[in-house]
C-alpha cells in the first residue's frame, strides 16, 4: 500500500511540473510576444501566489478532511485544462487573470500530495520527504528538456503544450482510479482556523523567504540569461536545468545524506557553501560559469525544504498532515510579496540585483535554521 501511495503522488508531480517545466522555458516568447513589462510579469505572478494560497488553505481545512488526497488525481485533470489557458492567452490582461485558475489546480495537488507522503513516512519509518521533492525538481527537468529541443526545432507551441495536455489528462484519470482508487488513507483531521505553534511558524517563515525568492531563478534566469548575458532563446532554461540536476542528484540520495551527515551539514552549513559559489559566480558575469553557480546552488540547497517538513513533522506529534500543511501555506505566503517585489527590483535596478539578493537570502536563511537548534547530527540509516 505505502508503495502505491508514493507512486501516486510522485507521479501527480512529475507530470504537472513537466508541463509547467515547459511552460517556464517559454516565458521569454510569452513576454516578447505580448510585450509584457517586467513588473506586470511580476503581479501576475502575484496572483499566482494569491489564488495558490487561497486554494491551499480551502484544501487542508476542507477538502482534505471530508474527501482524503485522492482528490489530487482530479486536480490533475483540472492542471491541464487551467495550463493550456494561461499559456494561450491573448493579451497581458488575460494573462494575469488567467494565472488564477492555474494556481487553484496547482493548490490542490500541493497538500494532498503532502499528506500522502507525511502518512506514507510515518508507515515505513523512512524519510521520503526529500525523494517526494526530488520528483518536483526532476519533473520540472523534463518539461525544461522538452522546451529547449522544441524551441530550437521551431515547434509550434500549440503542438508542444496541446502533447502535454493529453499526457496529464491521462495521468490524472489514472492516479484517480488506479493507485490512489486502490489505496486507503487514514483519516484526515481537519485543524480548524487557529494559530499554528511557534515552531510551525518560525519553520514557515523561513520556508516563505525561500519560496519567496526561488521565482527568481524559476521565472526570471531564462530572461536574465538571454536579455541580459546574451545566450540565444533556446539555451535560455539552462541555468533552470543546472539548478533541476543538481536538485534531482541531492534529493535521491537526499535519506542516505542525511543519515550520514547530519541535517546540520546538509540544510545549513552546506547551503551557506552553495550560495556563497553563486554570489561568486553572478558577480563573475560570466553566463557558462553563471549556469555552473545554479548548478552548485541547487546541488547545495536541494534537502532545505525537504528537511523543513521533516522537522515540523517530528516536532508537531498530536497532527503531523496539519503541521506540514501549515508550513507549506506559510511557504507560499513568500510567493504575496516576493514575485511583485522581485519584477519592480527587475525592473528598476537588474535582474542581477535580483540574483545576488537569492544568493544573500539564502544564506541567511540557512544561518538562522543553523542557530535554532533544531537540526539533528548525524543519524543512523533507517531500514524500511
Amino acid at each position: 500500500m505505502v508503495d502505491r501511495m508514493i507512486f501516486g503522488s510522485r507521479l501527480a508531480v512529475v507530470v504537472c511540473l513537466m508541463s509547467y517545466g515547459c511552460w517556464l522555458s517559454y516565458i521569454p516568447w510569452k513576454v516578447d510576444l505580448l510585450g509584457i513589462e517586467y513588473d506586470m510579469f511580476g503581479f501576475a505572478l502575484l496572483v499566482f501566489g494569491i489564488f495558490s494560497l487561497s486554494s491551499m488553505l480551502f484544501v487542508s481545512h476542507v477538502l482534505l478532511p471530508r474527501f482524503g488526497p485522492r482528490i489530487a488525481g482530479l486536480a490533475v485533470v483540472g492542471f491541464a485544462f487551467a495550463l493550456q489557458l494561461w499559456v494561450f492567452a491573448p493579451n497581458t490582461t488575460l494573462f494575469i487573470a488567467l494565472a488564477a485558475p492555474f494556481s487553484l489546480a496547482f493548490g490542490v495537488i500541493q497538500p494532498a500530495t503532502l499528506a500522502v507522503i507525511t502518512q506514507a513516512e510515518a508507515l515505513s519509518g523512512r524519510r521520503l520527504q526529500p525523494l517526494h521533492w526530488a520528483s518536483f525538481s526532476g519533473g520540472s527537468l523534463f518539461g525544461l528538456l522538452i522546451g529547449l529541443v522544441s524551441q530550437a526545432l521551431n515547434l509550434p507551441p500549440v503542438f508542444v503544450f496541446g502533447g502535454l495536455f493529453v499526457l496529464t489528462i491521462f495521468a490524472g484519470l489514472y492516479i484517480f482510479m488506479r493507485p490512489f482508487g486502490t489505496v486507503t488513507f487514514s483519516p484526515i483531521a481537519s485543524p480548524g482556523f487557529r494559530i499554528p505553534s511557534q515552531t510551525v511558524l518560525f519553520l514557515g517563515a523561513l520556508a516563505a523567504a525561500s519560496m519567496a525568492t526561488i521565482s527568481i531563478i524559476l521565472d526570471w534566469s531564462a530572461l536574465w540569461l538571454t536579455r541580459d548575458l546574451g545566450l540565444t532563446i533556446a539555451l535560455g532554461g539552462t541555468g533552470i536545468m543546472a539548478f533541476n540536476i543538481a536538485e534531482i542528484g541531492a534529493r535521491i540520495y537526499g535519506e542516505r545524506l542525511i543519515n550520514r551527515f547530519g541535517e546540520g551539514l546538509v540544510a545549513g552549513w552546506g547551503m551557506v557553501i552553495g550560495c556563497l559559489i553563486f554570489l561568486a559566480a553572478t558577480l563573475s558575469g560570466n553566463p557558462y560559469l553563471i549556469v555552473a553557480g545554479f548548478g552548485s546552488l541547487g546541488f547545495f540547497t536541494a534537502n532545505f525544504i525537504p528537511i523543513l517538513f521533516g522537522i515540523a513533522a517530528r516536532e508537531e506529534t498530536d497532527n503531523p498532515i496539519a503541521a506540514v500543511n501549515d508550513v507549506n501555506l506559510l511557504a507560499f505566503v513568500g510567493f504575496l510579496f516576493g514575485p511583485p517585489l522581485i519584477g519592480y527590483i527587475a525592473k528598476s535596478v537588474s535582474i542581477t540585483a535580483c540574483m545576488l539578493i537569492l544568493g544573500i537570502t539564502w544564506a541567511l536563511v540557512a544561518g538562522v535554521l543553523l542557530v535554532s537548534r533544531k537540526l539533528t547530527q548525524r543519524t543512523p540509516a533507517v531500514s524500511a
